[in-house]
């Protein structure tokens, strides 16, 4: 009975996400827009009103409107990507982290973007679910699903050639706790050029979370302004 919750709790949590927007074959981002070495920098101006090093969008504005009327916290938990690097054709591991949040949050689904010219490994071509292999943060957890979107992106991420994966994870019985979530995988490009940064970040939709156990927004607004982005160089 425990396990059948933890199902149908994980599928609400995907649809809340926005994952049918990942599952759905549509026309593919790629063949609108073409892969350039342009997608290893970073989007844009900066904005010290926003989480460090992520990719600066109209995403980010959302989660100023958003919680626009939420009060803030002095301190609470903070979400990275690692900075690491990888020779040209070579797979960079990826990994998300999070601090501050040690026995306090219950549920999360998150956007990472990177490059269009990188390539996120799968542990499934047909359903896009992404490989990744889960951290300390999330060793008590009730499921976990990591999903590539690679089908009907937003305008914003085909104009910055960006793409993004997704990942969720619940707790039933337990909470998460601090160090990393997981790692995922990415291939560098075989003709990448030594030197070469492709930035990392986090690209927010209205339906992303960050749950503590009483659901405050607070917490969740802490969260989503906190954020620092990562990077793979070309070594």
């Amino acid at each position: 009975m425990k396990h059948k919750f933890a199902a149908v709790v994980m599928a609400a949590a995907m649809a809340a996400a926005g994952l049918t927007g990942c599952m759905e074959k549509k026309q593919p981002a790629s063949s609108v827009k073409k892969n350039t070495e342009t997608s290893a920098t970073s989007a844009s101006s900066a904005n010290d009103t926003l989480p460090k090093g992520e990719f600066i969008s109209e995403s980010m504005e959302l989660v100023k409107l958003k919680y626009a009327d939420v009060p803030d916290l002095e301190s609470g938990p903070e979400l990275s990507i690692s900075n690491t690097s990888a020779k040209p054709g070579e797979i960079a591991k990826v990994t998300v982290s999070v601090k501050g949040a040690k026995d306090k949050w219950s549920m999360c689904g998150i956007h990472v973007t990177y490059p269009d010219v990188l390539e996120c490994q799968l542990e499934n071509e047909e359903k896009y679910t992404a490989k990744y292999d889960p951290g300390e943060a999330v060793a008590k957890n009730s499921g976990f699903v990591a999903m590539d979107w690679r089908e009907n992106l937003m305008d914003e991420l085909i104009r910055e050639h960006q793409r993004a994966f997704f990942f969720t994870t619940m707790f039933i019985d337990s909470q998460g706790g601090d160090g990393d979530i997981a790692t995922f995988y990415l291939k560098v490009p075989d003709d990448a050029q030594v030197g070469t940064v492709y930035n990392l970040g986090f690209f927010y939709t209205d339906s992303d979370m960050f749950r503590d156990l009483e659901g405050d927004l607070s917490f969740e607004k802490y969260a989503f302004t906190h954020m620092t982005g990562g990077s793979i160089t070309v070594k």
